[in-house]
């Protein structure tokens, strides 16, 4: 039973933290090469973005600049659910002006390809 009372209270705990975080405006792209993920992310730089693509799914976290931070929440974190077909050793960020960018190229396995067709 105290076992239980901990995975309660550990439960309570992790709902009263993600309060504190709040999910970024987005932006999601496609086209023939890549999806393209565009977050508004004010008041965070560089050094507190982080990025994670792990079994198809992308997290973006950035915790707020300390100066600006207000005691209501900590920073942005959203999780988005992949397809399958992105190449993970190919994609890129940029941050610019308070927005995130995130290059997630196609492998060539899922992008269309154009087919020659000979004369006979």
């Amino acid at each position: 039973m105290n076992t239980e009372l901990t995975r309660r209270e550990q439960t309570r705990l992790e709902a009263v933290q993600q309060e504190h975080w709040l999910k970024p405006a987005c932006d999601v792209f496609e086209n023939d090469n890549e999806w393209l993920i565009k977050a508004d992310i004010p008041g965070s730089g560089q050094q507190a973005l982080k990025l994670r693509l792990d079994n198809n799914e992308l997290t973006i976290e950035a915790q707020r600049d300390e100066h600006l931070a207000e005691e209501s929440f900590a920073g942005y974190r959203r999780v988005f659910a992949l397809p399958s077909g992105i190449d993970g050793d190919k994609v890129k960020a940029e941050l610019n002006h308070g927005v995130v960018s995130v290059h997630l190229p196609k492998s060539d396995a899922v992008r269309p390809r154009r087919i020659e067709v000979a004369a006979g």
